[in-house]
């Protein structure tokens, strides 16, 4: 069983990263994503672009994959997602409220003592945008005009973690977000 999927349609720097941490994981393209033969994973990533047709092909399959990402996150897994690269998206393939509103810079972030805010390696990151929160979601970081740029939520036995930062996940938060998930069904 892989640790992690990476969701997307080309190769990306994260193999590198989850190579040198020793890390399994299974590069999944979006056509894949129906398959019922994919095995379970403990966390899902779905890297920066997926909603912009430019690069991806991903937003397609996320939505159809609704019921699958609720039910992977309800039985314990930990979904990843960084932003869409799009002016405004709301993620409707989610089981909760988010709204993505690109606004590309690099941001100074207060400190924050939440677990998840190992996902940042710097306070001063690249942002491609910030995040509108609804209910059940809890701000972990924000910019200093007060916007989101890192949000989580627990729901069921695992949480999504959504971010607008433009930069690699530290290993910190790899380590930390496999340590507390569980193998679900993606």
């Amino acid at each position: 069983m892989p640790d992690i999927a990476l969701i997307g349609e080309g190769t990306f720097l994260f193999e590198k990263l989850f190579q040198e941490l020793g890390i399994t994981y299974q590069f999944l393209q979006p056509g894949t994503l129906c398959s019922p033969f994919l095995p379970q994973y403990r966390m899902v990533m779905i890297p920066t672009g997926f909603a912009n047709p430019q690069y991806s092909k991903t937003l397609p399959a996320l939505q159809r994959m609704k019921s699958n990402i609720a039910e992977f996150v309800k039985k314990g897994g930990i979904l990843t997602v960084f932003g869409p690269l799009v002016p405004e998206h709301d993620y409707e393939w989610l089981p909760l409220k988010l709204k993505y509103i690109c606004d590309y810079g690099s941001h100074s972030l207060e400190p924050s003592l939440h677990e998840c805010s190992c996902l940042l390696c710097t306070l001063t990151p690249e942002c491609d945008g910030y995040l509108l929160p609804g209910d059940g979601f809890e701000t972990v970081l924000k910019d200093a005009q007060d916007r989101a740029i890192l949000v989580m939520a627990k729901y069921g036995a695992g949480m999504i973690v959504a971010t607008s930062v433009h930069e690699f996940p530290a290993a910190e938060y790899i380590r930390w977000a496999l340590g507390k998930a569980k193998p679900a069904k993606f």
